[in-house]
């Protein structure tokens, strides 16, 4: 099984892509069965011009999309890890979930495989990355939201804690919810499995909701 990270910031070195090896490192690397992998928004800047206006290298654009789109396909369930810019989820994050609609994907790379949010926040947010995507991401895309999610706040001080997911404090918790989610993620992934092609076929008859 592959459980495929977004991270879903488009700058360099960022704290979403942090947050996607330590899940590596801390959960998925000792899951038996289960491969992962990193699909790190900003090495794919542009994916920015698609649903753009014809400007800009075509070619370049094309190559990413078909990278990104083949990592849709190819994985089993998936993880959004996105950063709070201002209240909202970045720009590339958005054009990623209008690439995988049917039109545009030829197809629905993530139709009716789970999804696990995860919100990141410098400070005391986190929470409207959860909202903002659980809100529209699954209505084209045909993804399934987990009902679970986590928000790791003050990211920087999060990220330097020891692994203990227990429930002494608030780091401990966070560490909990996000090794729950993964676990669950992966069951969820597991039953779907023998439905999805079906459920797939299904969606493409209204692939863009109501």
């Amino acid at each position: 099984m592959n459980i495929l990270l977004i991270s879903g910031s488009q700058r360099d070195d960022s704290k979403s892509a942090d947050v996607a090896r330590y899940l590596q490192t801390n959960i998925l690397n000792k899951m038996e069965g289960i491969d992962s992998s990193i699909l790190d928004l900003s090495l794919y800047p542009f994916l920015l011009d698609h649903y753009g206006t014809g400007r800009g290298d075509s070619i370049s654009l094309t190559k990413n999309k078909d990278e990104v789109l083949s990592q849709l396909y190819a994985c089993d369930a998936v993880v959004f890890i996105s950063p709070e810019w201002g209240g909202m989820i970045p720009p590339a994050l958005v054009n990623l979930l209008l690439l995988t609609a049917n039109g545009s994907a030829n197809g629905l790379p993530l139709g009716h495989k789970p999804a696990f949010a995860v919100g990141v926040s410098a400070s005391g947010g986190g929470s409207n990355p959860i909202s903002l995507l659980k809100a529209y991401a699954a209505k084209n895309s045909h993804l399934t939201w987990l009902p679970l999610h986590a928000i790791v706040q003050n990211v920087d001080d999060f990220l330097a804690q020891a692994w203990s997911p227990k429930l002494d404090d608030r780091v401990s918790q966070v560490q909990s919810r996000l090794l729950v989610g993964l676990q669950s993620l992966v069951i969820y992934s597991k039953q779907l499995s023998g439905v999805r092609a079906e459920l797939v076929e299904l969606s493409k008859v209204h692939p863009f909701g109501q």
